[in-house]
């Protein structure tokens, strides 16, 4: 554990700190001095270790002390904003009233959503749910025009649709694949046109079991005409 002092070789403005640890390499994580290693290169910067200490505690209290008295939090060509010790609250230097919240990436989103009446709340609820899902169009087996739906799930519980349902009916794999179900087809948007209804429920089918019968033979399965 170490207090540091961090000179830029370029214009001598330089940083106080801490390290509670024993990398020799360790370079700081203040805010303008990481804008500043961004700027002019961290290999124009030089590190002279000031003390050493033996606990957090001393640690804290030292860079508390360096910072103090070397007057880092009034020169102007220090980097230091805050005095030190067990971490300084930097949200003074942040423009909040030049943040547009409204398209913030951060943690200020929560503060402009909480602005919104409830009613703009919940329009921005159903914008971010239409973004997320893919729509579905709706025909019947007799009428093959189809109509747009954007809220499968609330469509299926107004006309007592099972939810399962709509995936089952795009699923290549499944048995349910392009039919229909109480009279309604369903495609999803990304889904090529359904072909035209044939109820097939009726038709005789050729299973290729029929008549005949099997047993096992040295662990296989033999077929024969019955």
């Amino acid at each position: 554990m170490y207090i540091y002092k961090i000179i830029n070789k370029t214009n001598g403005r330089w940083y106080i700190g801490k390290h509670n640890g024993s990398d020799p390499n360790y370079m700081g994580s203040g805010k303008l001095l990481k804008q500043a290693y961004a700027k002019y290169g961290q290999e124009n910067f030089e590190k002279i270790i000031l003390e050493h200490c033996s606990s957090e505690q001393e640690l804290n209290q030292r860079e508390q002390h360096w910072i103090q008295e070397s007057g880092a939090l009034t020169d102007p060509l220090s980097y230091n904003l805050a005095e030190g010790g067990s971490g300084g609250n930097l949200s003074k230097f942040i423009p909040y009233d030049k943040i547009d919240y409204s398209n913030h990436k951060c943690k200020g989103i929560t503060q402009w959503f909480r602005s919104l009446t409830k009613e703009q709340q919940k329009e921005f609820h159903n914008l971010q749910a239409s973004k997320r899902t893919k729509g579905w169009y709706v025909s019947r087996v007799d009428d093959p025009t189809e109509t747009y739906v954007q809220n499968i799930s609330k469509w299926c519980e107004e006309n007592s649709v099972d939810k399962s349902m709509p995936s089952g009916l795009n699923n290549p794999k499944s048995r349910l694949f392009q039919k229909q179900t109480k009279g309604w087809r369903i495609r999803r948007s990304d889904m090529p046109l359904l072909p035209p209804y044939v109820n097939r429920r009726f038709e005789p089918t050729d299973n290729k079991c029929k008549g005949k019968g099997w047993k096992l033979v040295d662990g296989k399965r033999i077929w024969y005409d019955k």
